[in-house]
C-alpha cells in the first residue's frame, strides 16, 4: 500500500475508533455531548474516506484491479454508508433524549458497534479500490501503455475546402429586415 493509503486508513480508523469509544462512554453518562461528538467524528471519517477514495471508484479515473474487487469495494462502501447513517441516527436520537432528561439503554452502545463496522467497511472499500492491478506490478514505458478508451487516435481525414459539395452551396437569402 502506498503512503497515501496508509495515512488515510490511519486517520479514518482513528476517527472511527474514537467515535465508537465515545459511543460506549456515552452509554454510562447522562451527557449528550459525547453522543454528538461520536456523531461528528464518525461522519468526518466517512467523508474523508469517500473524498480521498474517489467516491467508490466512480469519481476518479484510475485503473481498478479487477471487476470482482470493484464490485466488492462498492458493496463495502454502500454498506459502510448505511451503517454510518444508522449509527449517526442512534447517536443523534439518544443525545436528543438525553437533553430532555430521558435515557434509553443500549442505543449509544449500538451506535458504537455500528461505528466500528462502518469504519472497517470504509477502510476495506478504500483498500480494495486502491489496490494495484496484478499485471501493473512492473512499470511500463510510455510507449507500452494502451490509449485511454474513448479517445480517437490518428490523423483526421477532412476533405479540402473546395470539395464537390462546397460548389453547390447557396448564399443566405437577402430579404427585407422586419422590425
Amino acid at each position: 500500500m502506498d503512503k497515501t493509503g496508509i495515512i488515510v486508513s490511519a486517520i479514518v480508523g482513528s476517527l472511527g475508533l474514537l467515535s465508537a469509544i465515545l459511543g460506549f462512554a456515552a452509554e454510562g453518562s447522562p451527557s449528550a455531548a459525547l453522543g454528538i461528538c461520536a456523531f461528528v467524528f464518525l461522519l468526518m471519517g466517512q467523508i474523508i474516506v469517500s473524498a480521498v477514495g474517489g467516491c467508490c471508484g466512480s469519481c476518479k479515473s484510475r485503473e481498478i484491479p479487477s471487476e470482482t474487487k470493484r464490485v466488492v469495494g462498492i458493496v463495502c462502501a454502500v454498506a459502510s454508508w448505511i451503517a454510518t447513517v444508522a449509527a449517526c441516527v442512534m447517536f443523534e436520537q439518544n443525545a436528543g433524549l438525553n437533553l430532555r432528561g430521558y435515557y434509553m439503554a443500549g442505543i449509544y452502545a449500538g451506535g458504537g458497534v455500528l461505528a466500528l463496522a462502518a469504519t472497517a467497511l470504509a477502510i476495506a472499500s478504500f483498500i480494495l479500490m486502491r489496490a494495484q492491478p496484478a499485471d501493473g506490478a512492473a512499470p511500463k514505458t510510455p510507449g507500452e501503455q494502451p490509449a485511454p478508451p474513448g479517445i480517437a487516435m490518428g490523423q483526421p481525414q477532412f476533405p479540402p475546402a473546395a470539395a464537390a459539395g462546397a460548389q453547390n452551396m447557396q448564399p443566405p437569402p437577402q430579404g427585407r429586415a422586419q422590425v
